[in-house]
């Protein structure tokens, strides 16, 4: 079996590039862009409305990049979408802050000098970023390796991760070779189809737990909730980013940064399946949670949050966040919650439980491996150890 990405000092002719598959810069995109979404078409993810809009809203640290796959009769068979993020100072928390010395020579070594290539997105949690018109198969496995092996070299990419793999993928994808990486979880909700309410929750909920809950409610007196149009985001855009980018700021790991325009290209781009609701402290946006409905699978997703800190010790802005977040999944009959991969402590007091993300990773050199092992070591060190499982349902 291949091993990915694993490099020979002699370039890939474009001509055997050719063959089976065709890479595409975001430049060309357009030239492209109807036969992509004949090819996605059963994978909304991918469709380039989607795509559009997530590229229009990232600096200059990312770059895109396309394949589309074709058979031995020159048909149409498949595509890859990929981002390439430069990674530097602005994408985690230094480790040497308080050194000057440790923390110039930190920033010395990284910045410019790392890469990272996804097959996937990093703003979200949706599905795989490749695709083919039939079931992933070893031949097909093998085509991707070989073109992400030709991309990856093309642009000189430090690492690559692979993610968001679908369970039944990745028997064939580790046939490969490729490394597993299982550090990765998200936090979800089941909610039974038979609640209605935000009450049915609360009534779920043991003793304790239940009385959690009506203290924290309490806490949003004073606080309205409303759900923004197109024009409400527009105008409070600079502030919806703020408070975006006071939470940004405290993670470990910084990796899907976004300009001011998301909120509103994301709620052009999926009218009403994305809400945006602000909390408003007279007449002040103090929180905003974005929230994404996934109606064919009845998902129900919490997106991006953004708060003031200071309101939020007062309000428990966090936690009502997340209640809300319950109750709208609810009124909308949907059987799950995605809730995302931070906070998972707060989640777990929820009733939320992990689910293990399938992704593999590759580097091509040990110092991209040792920066990947000590950024690794302090995310976790800021999540799982300090995660302890609780039960706040009532026994059925």
């Amino acid at each position: 079996m291949s091993c990915l990405l694993t490099f020979t000092n002699r370039a890939i002719p474009l001509s055997s590039q050719s063959e089976s598959f065709r890479i595409y810069s975001e430049k060309d995109f357009s030239e492209i862009e109807l036969t992509w979404n004949s090819l996605v078409v059963n994978h909304p993810h991918l469709h380039s409305s989607h795509l559009n809009a997530i590229r229009k809203t990232t600096g200059d640290d990312m770059s895109f990049y396309f394949i589309i796959f074709s058979n031995e009769n020159g048909e149409n068979i498949g595509a890859a979408y990929f981002q390439l993020l430069s990674f530097d100072h602005r994408h985690y928390k230094n480790f040497f802050s308080k050194n000057s010395v440790l923390n110039w020579l930190e920033r010395k070594l990284i910045d410019n000098r790392f890469s990272i290539l996804v097959c996937g997105s990093f703003y979200s949690i949706e599905g795989a970023g490749y695709c083919f018109k039939s079931d992933l198969t070893i031949d097909l496995a093998e085509q991707l390796n070989f073109a992400i092996n030709a991309l990856a070299k093309k642009v000189r990419a430090s690492s690559l991760l692979i993610k968001d793999i679908p369970d039944y993928n990745v028997e064939v994808l580790s046939s490969l070779g490729l490394n597993i990486y299982d550090g990765d979880k998200t936090m979800q909700l089941f909610l039974p189809e038979n609640w209605n309410s935000i009450t049915n929750y609360e009534h779920s909920l043991k003793h304790k737990y239940a009385q959690r809950f009506r203290s924290i409610r309490k806490k949003l007196t004073g606080i309205s909730i409303s759900e923004l149009n197109e024009s409400e985001i527009i105008l409070h855009q600079k502030k919806l980013f703020s408070l975006f980018e006071n939470i940004v700021e405290k993670q470990t790991i910084r990796l899907g940064r976004v300009h001011s325009n998301y909120f509103s290209e994301l709620k052009k781009v999926y009218g009403d399946n994305v809400k945006i609701f602000g909390y408003f402290k007279n007449q002040e946006l103090i929180a905003f949670v974005i929230h994404r409905l996934h109606k064919e699978a009845k998902e129900y997703e919490i997106h991006f949050v953004g708060f003031d800190e200071l309101e939020n010790q007062k309000h428990s802005l966090y936690f009502n966040i997340l209640f809300h977040g319950i109750e709208q999944a609810i009124l909308n009959k949907c059987v799950c919650l995605e809730m995302g991969r931070t906070a998972i402590e707060a989640k777990s007091i929820l009733g939320a439980t992990p689910r293990k993300i399938n992704g593999f990773f590759y580097f091509y050199n040990p110092i991209a491996r040792r920066l990947f092992n000590i950024l690794q070591k302090a995310f976790l060190k800021n999540t799982e150890s300090k995660v302890v499982e609780r039960h706040p349902f009532k026994p059925v």
